[in-house]
């Protein structure tokens, strides 16, 4: 799995920036989305997806140990919705 040390090293390559400058450059830039979705925008990137909050309802789950109903309640996800064009890559 890449982080994003091993995801700075070829932007920096690709736009002439240090490793340090690209690493910054990435940093910021997923901030910024989720900086946006939590503010209850969706992010759409072109080529890549949609990234956005979604409300999962509230909703009765069973206890595995005990086997007793339970409600679990609403939350919200961050979710990512990738484009068709990589979605099966």
């Amino acid at each position: 799995m890449a982080g994003i040390t091993e995801l700075a090293k070829p932007v920096a390559n690709k736009t002439g920036l240090s490793q340090k400058k690209a690493r910054e450059v990435i940093t910021a830039f997923l901030d910024e989305i989720v900086k946006q979705v939590d503010s209850g925008e969706s992010v759409r990137i072109a080529g890549l997806g949609i990234f956005e909050r979604r409300v999962q309802k509230a909703r009765k789950v069973r206890n595995p140990r005990t086997g007793k109903m339970m409600k679990v309640s609403e939350k919200k996800k961050f979710v990512f919705k990738p484009s068709a064009k990589i979605k099966y890559l």
